[in-house]
């Protein structure tokens, strides 16, 4: 009887144990800044701003709103912070995020998750012209009930316009960048034209793509080698949101060399490679 008893007395002390670890503890309980229902304004900056003493006293996170340099200053400055580490920091509830390394290839699409836009322009370039970036919240949609206007189709950009490359070497990466005002859903489909060839749908070999989808947004890049066959090539990512018409179509041209071909640039003569350009 002393033996069961033990027994249950200690079945209750580790049953104990478990409900404490599962109920929250005090403090732990704060929403995380994505539980926000609504868009929000948030502030990047490199951790070299605060460190040296490049922030203005007071920021205008949006039009008519200040937040003080010294408010960034408690919140951010922990003893991690280095010159080159990437900081988010929410206004509403005054917390500062460090963000990882390998996490900053996500940061476009975590953007858009806070404050409903999809940057075109890489945060990160920005950064390094400015000592902050105050990015305000998408505005909010006009109720439209039982509005027959019609869907705005997808806009876009294309961040490697045209270059060119020897085969079989490896290609500059090219970069679709798609958004819808509506906030659709969108999709890509990639196609391709050798020459005046007839349009071929996927990708010649070997070139691979990959493509992340986020709300009202979608992001696609082309890697990989350029083919074996000489000539100019199209590649086309037709988007679209299911609803509007036309599709947007953005278009790189890649024009591909044989082995034996050279570029000449200022008098000298160099292997087949050029880097990315805009096209007009």
């Amino acid at each position: 009887m002393r033996a069961c008893g033990y027994f249950v007395m200690r079945l209750a002390g580790l049953l104990g144990i478990a409900l404490a670890m599962l109920l929250p503890r005090p403090g732990a309980a704060a929403a995380s800044p994505e539980k926000h229902a609504a868009p929000q304004v948030v502030l990047l900056l490199p951790g070299r701003s605060l460190l040296e003493r490049r922030l203005p006293a007071f920021i205008e996170v949006q039009p008519g709103q200040y937040l003080s340099a010294s408010t960034l200053q408690r919140a951010c400055a922990t003893p991690m912070l280095r010159a080159d580490s990437l900081l988010l920091f929410f206004p509403v509830s005054q917390q500062c995020e460090h963000i990882a390394v390998h996490d900053q290839v996500w940061l476009r699409q975590r953007l858009q998750q806070l404050t409903g836009r999809w940057p075109t322009d890489d945060p990160l370039v920005r950064l390094s012209e400015q000592p902050f970036l105050a990015i305000a919240p998408a505005p909010p949609k006009a109720p439209n009930a039982g509005c027959t206007c019609p869907n705005t189709p997808p806009d876009g950009v294309v961040m490697c316009g045209a270059q060119t490359q020897t085969a079989g070497t490896p290609i500059s990466t090219v970069e679709y960048l798609a958004s819808d005002a509506d906030g659709d859903a969108l999709t890509g489909t990639f196609s391709y034209q050798q020459d005046a060839g007839p349009l071929q749908s996927g990708l010649p070999s070997p070139l691979t793509s990959m493509c992340t989808p986020a709300p009202g947004a979608l992001q696609c890049t082309i890697d990989g080698n350029a083919p074996a066959q000489p000539g100019i090539l199209q590649l086309m990512l037709t988007v679209s949101d299911g609803i509007a018409v036309p599709d947007l179509q953005l278009t790189s041209l890649l024009q591909v060399l044989a082995a034996s071909d050279r570029i000449f640039a200022n008098g000298f003569e160099n292997a087949a490679t050029s880097s990315c350009s805009v096209l007009p």
